[in-house]
């Protein structure tokens, strides 16, 4: 009995993971020293159940991510910024759902950039770095101020969440994120920042808030992508950091401790598909008081409801918001209409047909930012009045009804008057 009861479990996990995108992620180094080096991140990964596979990349070293047609991981970490990498083969295994999470710096090579710029994020040329002459660590007074002291950008809320991160370390290069619906500035530098050439030149080519630190890419197909200019932020040494600021000529503790390993896990849970992500279920639809028919008829009544959760990083929980909208179409929507939510994962609402017969789809597409989108629909012919189904007598036919009537009663009239009348012959004088 316990062995079919920790069967039918296992089965259950399986399930959970397959839905969710898997636990499989291969890992890319520059250099082993990278596995030691940030040795807390990758454990916190296997804490959460991840697999990971370690691959250390030299020279143009091919990697193959998928065997037979099929994809072999699930999730690639992507810790070797300078390596020459086959850029098309990780297009495309985010082309096919999978998630990637780049770490860059200031070597990062142009198969790497590709990458992030076709993810609409576009890195910063070789050889240069942020730099901030204000909110620098305590600990870069005698340098170049290259470690700066960042925080999480406003809209970066709708990935993160409302938790506030303590200032995060950061060291690496800036990138711009395209103005697109599906990419988000998640850190930002100050507007004291520049990036500058680490050949010693001054010139400064993105000033203010134009650097970008760290940036997603919420794909249409469910793939993540995460971009950070900086492969130390996720280093043991930044995560047992304490943050300090040199103001007025005195060392300020701003934080015990950084916000990197906060920031670490909250970016991982999300690109990784432990966050933001949706499902519905028991999608169903009726007639107001009645049972579903095979077809329905126009101008019916038809109620509608579909459970939509979302997942914790656990369970699946009834999902909250105002915003979900239902379409009734067909090639154009003919309703459009937002269904109201009870509190427990149900939405429903209860619209009437349009006077259009045809084959109609109800559909639900939920796009919204940090989620990734929602998609489902049913289809279902909706047919016209039979014969004995209009109305006998119809207001607006009235005056027609009259004008036969009346049709009808002069004909009468002018039979009787033709066929019974008799004109009175005159009278004729004859000699």
């Amino acid at each position: 009995m316990k062995a079919v009861l920790l069967f039918a479990l296992l089965i259950c996990v399986c399930a959970v993971f397959a839905e969710l995108g898997g636990k499989r992620a291969l890992v890319l180094l520059d250099d082993s020293y990278i596995e030691s080096s940030h040795s807390k991140f990758f454990k916190s990964l296997k804490e959460r159940g991840y697999s990971l596979k370690y691959q250390e990349l030299k020279g143009s070293e091919a990697v193959k991510l998928s065997k037979f047609g099929q994809f072999e991981y699930d999730h690639v970490i992507l810790f070797a910024p300078s390596a020459d990498i086959d850029s098309d083969e990780f297009i495309e295994f985010v082309d096919h759902g999978g998630n990637l999470l780049i770490g860059a710096n200031s070597d990062v090579s142009d198969s790497v950039r590709e990458v992030a710029s076709a993810c609409g994020i576009d890195l910063d040329d070789t050889d240069t770095i942020v730099v901030d002459h204000v909110n620098f660590e305590a600990q870069d007074y005698d340098s170049k101020h290259t470690l700066i002291i960042a925080d999480q950008d406003a809209s970066a809320s709708l990935i993160l969440g409302e938790a506030k991160v303590a200032p995060v370390l950061f060291r690496g290069v800036g990138a711009k994120v395209r103005d697109h619906a599906l990419n988000y500035p998640l850190l930002k530098a100050s507007p004291s920042a520049y990036v500058s050439k680490l050949t010693g030149s001054k010139k400064q080519t993105k000033v203010g808030r134009s650097p970008s630190l760290v940036a997603a890419l919420q794909a249409r197909n469910h793939a993540r992508v995460v971009v950070s200019g900086s492969l130390d932020l996720f280093s043991d040494s930044l995560y047992d950091a304490p943050v300090k600021k040199i103001q007025d000529g005195k060392t300020t503790t701003v934080s015990e401790r950084s916000g990197n390993e906060d920031l670490a896990n909250i970016i991982t849970r999300w690109v990784f598909q432990e966050k933001g992500a949706l499902r519905s279920r028991n999608l169903q639809h009726n007639l107001v008081g009645g049972s579903k028919p095979d077809m329905y008829t126009i101008k019916d009544n038809v109620e509608f409801s579909v459970i939509i959760e979302e997942w914790n990083g656990k369970e699946w929980v009834p999902y909250q918001a105002n915003d979900v909208q239902l379409e009734v179409r067909m090639l154009d929507p003919y309703i459009r209409t937002t269904l109201k939510n009870d509190g427990k994962g149900r939405f429903y609402t209860i619209f009437t047909l349009p006077d259009v017969y045809g084959v109609f789809t109800f559909r639900i597409d939920y796009q919204r930012p940090g989620y990734a989108g929602l998609h489902t629909f049913d289809r279902i012919p909706v047919r016209p009045f039979r014969h004995n189904q209009y109305e006998r007598f119809i207001d607006s036919a009235y005056p027609y009804y009259a004008g036969a009537f009346s049709m009808l009663v002069g004909l009468c009239l002018f039979s009787a008057v033709f066929l019974y009348h008799k004109d009175t012959p005159s009278k004729v004088k004859t000699n």
